[in-house]
């Protein structure tokens, strides 16, 4: 799947045998985790026959804010008809926050520079999805995005994910009895609170009915809890304002690991070596790991599970 750096501009082609009608195509581009369409319907421009492109660039010419906002999967739908049958075709593109940019990182280890700085993004790239996979989520902006979640019998209500800045609440959004419970722009509704979980890690968090409601009106009127028969749609700014420290600290150390290929047996867990039949032992957690054991220190934190392999 192709990759695109958040708060840039990508392009996105549809290649078909041959024009449609009216040589008329248009594309929508959805957040795939939220749902919420980030750029409605819009003429795609033709460039050669059966070729169509959109671009996601700049919200507006000079503004130095984008399309591509936020982080996360993004699919765009081309729709188009061919002899009266519609059609859509969809196509997939990820939008990232590198973990370490090439001018920290070189800073840092000078002497790669010369022999690696062409293919950075790609040492990047492999690093980027071993510490997603390690942490179980991954560190990039969520902006503006809304998600809709069962209620649950509870004052509070588990997030996907970490939420930074939590700016509106419905139950029972598009339903003729939908109510608006929590408004960060209103302070007659500011019911709810956000709160990490009891545990070290950063990587549970829920909503939660405030101890005082703002009203003892609001009270009577939304309860206290999260109702099991009900739905609730969260929307605000998800995610990570900016990769945490670690695991900067974390993508450092595993990228220089791959260019050095580096064989410090401690750090990689072998814990045994037999050179003369060159074989290599590791330690039964190894594959738990990201195969450094300051990077899994560094990301210790950060984990939503513990990985285990099962043989």
């Amino acid at each position: 799947m192709d990759e695109v750096v958040i708060n840039t501009s990508k392009t996105v082609t549809l290649s078909l045998g041959s024009d449609p009608t009216d040589q008329s195509v248009s594309a929508t581009l959805v957040h795939e985790w939220s749902g919420d369409t980030v750029k409605a319907s819009t003429t795609c421009t033709r460039t050669g026959v059966g070729t169509y492109t959109i671009t996601y660039g700049e919200n507006e010419s000079g503004s130095g804010t984008y399309y591509l906002e936020s982080g996360g999967i993004h699919k765009v739908t081309f729709s188009y008809t061919v002899n009266g049958t519609a059609y859509t075709s969809d196509s997939y593109f990820i939008v990232y926050s590198p973990y370490i940019s090439s001018s920290n990182f070189f800073a840092i280890h000078s002497g790669l520079s010369a022999s690696f700085s062409s293919s950075f993004s790609t040492y990047e790239k492999k690093v980027r999805r071993i510490i997603n996979t390690y942490c179980g989520q991954d560190f990039y902006n969520y902006t503006s995005k809304s998600i809709t979640l069962d209620g649950n019998d509870s004052r509070s209500l588990h997030l996907p994910k970490p939420l930074y800045t939590l700016t509106t609440v419905y139950s029972d959004y598009g339903d003729s009895d939908q109510l608006l419970i929590h408004d960060s722009s209103d302070s007659t509704k500011l019911n709810l609170e956000k709160t990490r979980s009891f545990s070290p890690f950063e990587s549970s968090w829920h909503l939660r009915f405030k101890n005082k409601i703002t009203t003892k009106v609001n009270e009577r009127l939304l309860g206290n809890t999260f109702k099991s028969k009900s739905d609730y749609r969260v929307t605000g700014d998800w995610g990570w304002q900016s990769v945490p420290n670690n695991v900067e600290s974390a993508s450092e150390i595993l990228i220089a690991d791959m260019m050095n290929n580096d064989s410090e047996y401690r750090n990689h867990r072998i814990i045994s070596v037999d050179m003369d039949a060159a074989r290599i032992s590791f330690d039964g957690d190894f594959l738990g790991t990201t195969g450094n054991t300051e990077a899994d220190i560094l990301l210790m934190d950060y984990t939503t599970y513990v990985m285990d392999y099962v043989g």
